[in-house]
């Protein structure tokens, strides 16, 4: 695989995840349908809740700003990092979640992929 490509496809990737956090967090404000995939009890806890200001900042636009420079080619370690940081905090506290309150299993897939997408398309 090429450097450029690598970029691209990186790039791509990114976008995709930008878009698939925010009609994730859309689906799950608007749905209790959905939210019953994801949370224990089908309600919105307010802990949970709490992170659409910072999911919808440092993920959606993080994974925008980072999509962008890799599409132009260009460097971008502290961008990167950021999303690298926030993507982990999540993962980190869904894990959490999940274990402790024994939530359904799609927000712990969901927040795996994420992370692995991420780690990857930063490298």
């Amino acid at each position: 695989m090429t450097g450029t490509l690598s970029r691209r496809t990186a790039g791509l990737y990114l976008r995709l995840q930008a878009g698939a956090v925010l009609a994730w967090w859309i689906a799950v404000l608007a749905s209790r349908t959905v939210r019953s995939w994801f949370f224990p009890y089908g309600g919105l806890d307010p802990a949970f809740v709490a992170f659409v200001v910072p999911d919808l900042a440092f993920i959606v636009g993080g994974s925008v700003v980072v999509a962008r420079r890799k599409l132009r080619g260009e460097a971008a370690p502290l961008a990167s990092g950021i999303l690298l940081g926030a993507v982990g905090y999540a993962t980190l506290y869904t894990v959490g979640w999940t274990v402790l309150l024994h939530a359904p299993a799609p927000s712990l897939v969901a927040m795996l992929v994420l992370a692995a997408g991420t780690w990857r398309a930063t490298r």
